[in-house]
């Protein structure tokens, strides 16, 4: 699967079950730092849309969506990747 077709399926999720883009992202960051890093990525979206990425996949979503280059995903960024 595609990054931009992970995103699509993200945007799909929040019309569906009428989930903010907040929503998506507090489902993904299970430690609650603020951050979604590789792991959380991949066990989100594995929730979230029923799909397994591989870690090169992860890594390249990251990167598609990670703005400041800290390689983990704020909300603002994620925000901006699904709007």
């Amino acid at each position: 699967m595609a990054n931009s077709e992970a995103i699509e399926k993200l945007k799909a999720v929040m019309e569906e079950t009428g989930k903010s883009v907040e929503d998506i992202f507090n489902e993904m960051d299970t430690d609650g730092d603020g951050l979604i890093n590789g792991p959380e990525l991949f066990k989100g979206v594995k929730k979230l849309i029923g799909q397994t990425l591989s870690p090169d996949q992860i890594s390249m979503m990251i990167m598609a969506i990670d703005t400041n280059e800290d390689n983990r995903i704020g909300l603002p960024e994620l925000q901006k990747a699904l709007s």
